[in-house]
């Protein structure tokens, strides 16, 4: 294995690792929301708790509401891309190369996951807020310039592939002469 094929494969795996915590950390994030959404909605009925929850959110539980469903809503959308990302490292791991034509068109899809699941999200969101008139900042970035060169990406990933193959046929043709 070359020195830069290495470098590639070790980085990999600390990507892959970085996806599943990812993944873990959005999956958490969303059951937290869930509670947060079912206390909340308990909770409406209590003069007492909605009283504290406007003071300290500064919000009416209808907003407090949206807002949490807003955060599943991100959640989500970090499940998916990070489930995503954690597919392909595996899979880019265990085949030991990303100049594979699986690998490159995997890679091409997980770009326009990257620009298509945001984008939804951030959407999805815009609407629940208007619904539940829950005031959010926090938006994820809607990752165009990281898709789109993704996308890109692929296309090196599927060429290198393509010389893989060649380099492969001619060693065959190469072997069958002798």
């Amino acid at each position: 294995m070359s020195k830069n094929l290495e470098i590639v494969q070790k980085t990999s795996k600390v990507l892959g690792i970085l996806s599943k915590i990812g993944y873990i950390c959005s999956i958490v994030g969303a059951i937290l929301c869930l509670v947060g959404i079912a206390v909340l909605v308990v909770a409406n009925g209590n003069p007492e708790i909605v009283a504290k929850i406007q003071e300290g959110a500064k919000l009416t539980v209808k907003q407090t509401i949206g807002a949490c469903v807003i955060g599943l809503v991100y959640c989500i959308s970090g499940i998916l891309i990070s489930k995503w990302h954690l597919n392909y490292f595996l899979m880019e791991q265990k085949e030991g190369t990303p100049f594979t034509e699986e690998g490159a068109r995997a890679f091409r899809t997980l770009g326009i996951v990257n620009i298509v699941v945001p984008l939804s999200s951030v959407i999805v969101a815009s609407i629940i807020e208007a619904i539940f008139k829950s005031p959010h900042e926090a938006r994820p970035d809607v990752s165009f310039g990281l898709g789109i060169a993704m996308i890109l990406l692929s296309f090196v990933f599927a060429y290198g592939a393509e010389l893989e193959k060649k380099k492969a046929e001619k060693k065959a043709v190469a072997k069958d002469k002798e």
